[in-house]
């Protein structure tokens, strides 16, 4: 099957292991000398100001599981919960 990137940028990216919905694929890695994609890449959160943080999730094209008509499923297993209250340690 043969799909432009430009339409792969519309499709929800799904994680299969818990069903999150991670975001839109905005950018892709390209390996130029054997000209193939090698990852999607979902844009994080914005820092300070629109600042852009190292927040992006790179997905390996070997995680993906199936590019289907609304969405793109991949297998990156259990993300940590960012919304999730952070333990405390010794000192805190």
């Amino acid at each position: 099957m043969e799909e432009a990137l430009s339409s792969l940028t519309e499709k929800q990216v799904v994680n299969l292991c818990d069903g999150k919905i991670l975001g839109y694929a905005a950018d892709f890695m390209l390996d130029v000398c054997q000209g193939c994609l090698t990852a999607i890449v979902i844009p994080g959160d914005s820092g300070f100001f629109g600042l852009k943080k190292c927040t992006d999730l790179v997905i390996p094209w070997c995680k993906i599981c199936k590019i289907g008509k609304d969405a793109i499923i991949v297998d990156i297993g259990f993300l940590p919960d960012k919304d999730a209250p952070k333990k405390k340690g010794f000192f805190h």
